[in-house]
């Protein structure tokens, strides 16, 4: 039997927000489908911005090594569907998420990090408050690049305009959207 890994990777501070309540409800989906799920709250960790110099070599030395990023990249790299849960608070993944994915540029060359993320199914829960304005592009636009980057399929999203803490909660269809989403991209990475 195979077993399968999918990890929820939250953006948002927010615990019980909109963000945190399409991650459930994608886990469920998931954990339905037979995945052994995790979610990460990227804003509980020590995750540094980016520092890096280059050595004698030219090779790019990581100069904040010590903090927790490593730690939640080996649990990306043992996970087969990866989702990210970011919201938008301005034109783009929130900065705790930012932060985690501008450290990639260190290890852009090494071996570990590129068969790491080769082949996993990437997927996106986005919530954004601005109810006349769809602005989940700002989220899902630079997350498919990573995924296309990193040799990986991205299989969707749900996205949602849900500006009160946990609406998303009460929204049947966008709740079941993201359980829908989450049984497909474990399907998908079991193929």
């Amino acid at each position: 039997m195979i077993f399968l890994k999918a990890l929820a990777l939250i953006g948002s501070p927010r615990k019980g927000g909109n963000t945190d309540c399409l991650a459930d409800a994608f886990l469920e989906g998931a954990a339905e489908a037979g995945a052994e799920i995790e979610k990460i709250y990227l804003d509980d960790l020590n995750i540094r911005p980016i520092a890096e110099v280059c050595d004698d070599f030219g090779m790019r030395v990581d100069l904040r090594a010590d903090d927790d990023w490593r730690k939640v990249m080996n649990k990306v790299i043992e996970a087969d569907v990866l989702v990210w849960g970011a919201p938008v608070y301005w034109q783009g993944v929130p900065a705790q998420m930012k932060c985690f994915a501008d450290r990639w540029s260190c290890y852009y060359a090494a071996e570990w990090l590129n068969q790491g993320f080769a082949g996993k199914i990437w997927a996106v829960l986005c919530a954004y408050g601005d109810p006349t304005q769809d602005q989940s592009k700002w989220v899902t636009e630079p997350i498919a690049f990573w995924a296309e980057r990193w040799r990986g399929e991205y299989i969707g999203d749900v996205c949602v305009s849900a500006g009160k803490r946990g609406a998303v909660a009460e929204m049947e269809d966008v709740m079941a959207a993201a359980r829908e989403l989450g049984r497909k991209a474990v399907s998908a990475a079991g193929e």
